[in-house]
């Protein structure tokens, strides 16, 4: 080498990619499994792997669950004719996450469904809090379901301590609030939900 050249930089690996995380909520049948069972069986090319804390009827992923004698929840996986790639856990937890996460390099994405009594403000936190999670996934937003029917009832319902229910928090913390069952009301009870919903 001349003097004055250059010296060539060393090669840096470049770090795998960090996964999104979408935690999908809203009350009690919103209608989250549908929404979940609608983007499984899409042709996305994606495989995406669904973490699930509410057990209810109808949701294939669910339904693929199988409990131990002890109680213990074993982690199923069910592969789907587009591809997805979905993982079934109870807990929501950083445990779930983490183990999740051995199997990186088999799924794209995932989605995480609460129950519809979460308040999704906790779960959230821990993407934030657990330093070995955040170097792998990072939350791609929180999306709630709404039911445009029963919604009025759901937000106005009042807790004992004076505190925000767990309807109008999964509303206020949503990055995107998806109104679902709008052919169960009139245009003018729809215009009402998204004013108060807003």
């Amino acid at each position: 080498m001349e003097p004055g050249d250059e010296e060539i930089p060393d090669l840096v690996p470049i770090s795998t990619p960090k996964v999104p995380v979408t935690i999908i909520t809203g009350y009690l049948g919103a209608g989250k499994t549908t929404l979940l069972n609608y983007i499984l069986t899409e042709q996305h090319q994606k495989r995406i792997a669904v973490i699930l804390n509410e057990f209810g009827e109808g949701s294939a992923v669910e339904k693929s669950l199988a409990v131990g004698q002890s109680g213990e929840l074993y982690e199923e996986w069910l592969e789907l004719r587009n591809g997805c790639l979905c993982c079934s856990v109870k807990d929501v937890g950083v445990k779930a996450i983490e183990n999740l996460m051995q199997k990186k390099g088999k799924f794209d994405y995932i989605l995480l469904e609460t129950t519809g009594l979460a308040d999704p403000g906790p779960i959230a936190a821990m993407f934030w809090l657990d330093d070995d999670l955040g170097s792998e996934i990072y939350l791609d937003g929180i999306v709630t379901v709404v039911d445009s029917k029963h919604i009025f009832q759901q937000v106005s319902e009042k807790r004992q301590d004076g505190s925000l229910n767990e309807a109008v928090r999964q509303i206020a913390l949503a990055d995107l609030v998806l109104v679902n069952k709008t052919d169960l009301v009139s245009g003018d009870a729809l215009k009402d939900v998204r004013q108060r919903v807003q």
